[in-house]
């Protein structure tokens, strides 16, 4: 067995192994018009059932990229599961694509307080968004309740995204991002929680301000969750707000 794959195994014992829940591992790959993207597909519950279960796509930051399909689950969604297994919901499939090395979500200085977002998405990005609306077609998920998280430049993802296709997610968190104040206000529809730290050292904290000032012109269901002295972990503190995370996963698309 090849290292990676035992490095993989390793890693799923040691965040989920002692998780009481069903779920099914599938580890594939996406086409990409410059390469393929790893894929974690965790499928919680009974896999046989024929009933429709809540989508979750969970898009990583910068320290995870790479193509060990392993490191893309180590950070922030153990936290995010044990959170949905505490608030009783135990039937959803998440997807946890990675970016590649030297490769983002979104064509943008992390650093900076002003983006603009691109004509086209980044290769990476554009292969998930395909490959998610190739899995809405096959209705294998309950299409009312897909959700989208992101952390770092997984959360600078997660606003391009919705802004992309504000009709495809019921609801967002988007943990200590950022993106294009002009583009966020396509979004009328999707719910959005944004985390940041005050105190980030990496992510501007005014980005997320920005972002939810701007969507909040447009769509009322947006909502800034300020942590004064946290630096760039915001994820730690965001994905563990049991209420939040209840509210997401029971947000729907009308």
């Amino acid at each position: 067995m090849a290292k990676h794959v035992l490095l993989f195994f390793s890693t799923w014992l040691l965040l989920f192994g002692s998780s009481s829940a069903q779920v099914d591992t599938i580890r594939t790959y996406l086409p990409g018009n410059s390469g393929r993207i790893p894929l974690i597909e965790l499928n919680f519950g009974d896999s046989n059932s024929t009933q429709k279960k809540p989508f979750i796509l969970f898009l990583h930051g910068a320290g995870e990229r790479g193509d060990d399909n392993c490191a893309q689950v180590k950070v922030g969604l153990p936290i995010f599961i044990e959170t949905l297994k505490l608030s009783g919901i135990d039937e959803y499939i998440v997807w946890a694509p990675q970016c590649p090395a030297n490769e983002r979500w979104t064509d943008v200085d992390w650093k900076s307080t002003k983006h603009t977002m691109k004509p086209q998405p980044t290769w990476p990005l554009q292969a998930v968004m395909k490959a998610v609306d190739s899995l809405v077609l096959s209705n294998a998920i309950d299409t009312s309740r897909m959700y989208i998280a992101g952390l770092s430049m997984g959360g600078y993802g997660t606003w391009e995204y919705i802004a992309r296709q504000p009709y495809r997610f019921a609801a967002a968190l988007a943990v200590c991002g950022g993106g294009d104040t002009l583009q966020a206000q396509k979004n009328t529809t999707t719910a959005v929680w944004a985390f940041h730290g005050k105190a980030d050292n990496v992510v501007p904290y005014q980005n997320s301000v920005q972002m939810v000032k701007a969507t909040k012109k447009v769509n009322k269901n947006v909502h800034l969750i300020s942590y004064p002295d946290v630096k760039h972990g915001s994820w730690n503190r965001a994905f563990a707000e049991k209420k939040i995370i209840r509210d997401f996963i029971y947000s729907k698309k009308k």
